[in-house]
């Protein structure tokens, strides 16, 4: 064992055994200074700072100034809460609304496919054959001949019969309707 420390033999490892300096009378350890630590301090200008005591005028400015900072944050946070809770009420209204709508259109599908099926169903009951079979087994009725239909000529000249021997006449000022009166009194100008 004795070998594999002789490869060391260059070092120099007495810096990391204990000075007798550093122990005095105790077994606790003495922080010693490294050289040069202290004067540096000194030398580069550096130095302990301790705050100036504050007035009442200037703490309680500070704390409410404190208490407007806090104000304002607490006012953002209100704001933007509100502005969520608005976004999520919208979103589940308009997922609500979003469901009536579907439930509208299946309703509106179904009353659809009911109205083609009673279309259909109204279609076949007042066929023109089954309208002929009821008229003809159920009411007793029969088809017109040829002989029984009875036509009305009416390119004659219209004219007016008076019950109970008046006459008309169609010229006197007097039996003019109010609307020839209206339509005559409007050509006229």
């Amino acid at each position: 064992m004795a070998g594999n420390y002789d490869k060391y033999g260059n070092y120099d490892f007495s810096m990391f055994e204990p000075k007798t300096v550093s122990y005095d009378h105790n077994a606790a350890r003495k922080i010693a200074t490294l050289p040069g630590v202290g004067e540096r301090a000194a030398d580069s200008g550096m130095r302990l700072v301790t705050r100036k005591k504050k007035t009442t005028v200037e703490a309680k400015n500070e704390m409410r100034a404190t208490a407007l900072r806090a104000a304002k944050v607490l006012a953002v946070a209100a704001v933007l809460l509100s502005l969520f809770a608005a976004l999520l009420y919208s979103k589940l209204r308009v997922d609500e609304l979003d469901r009536q709508i579907a439930k509208a259109e299946s309703n509106l599908t179904a009353a659809q496919a009911e109205t083609v099926r009673l279309n259909m169903q109204l279609d076949s009951t007042i066929s023109l054959e089954k309208v002929d079979d009821y008229a003809q087994n159920v009411l007793g009725m029969v088809k017109a001949e040829n002989h029984q239909i009875e036509y009305i000529d009416l390119s004659g000249q219209d004219k007016v019969t008076v019950s109970g021997g008046k006459t008309s006449s169609s010229d006197s000022k007097d039996s003019k309707s109010f609307i020839t009166k209206l339509l005559e009194y409007i050509h006229a100008k």
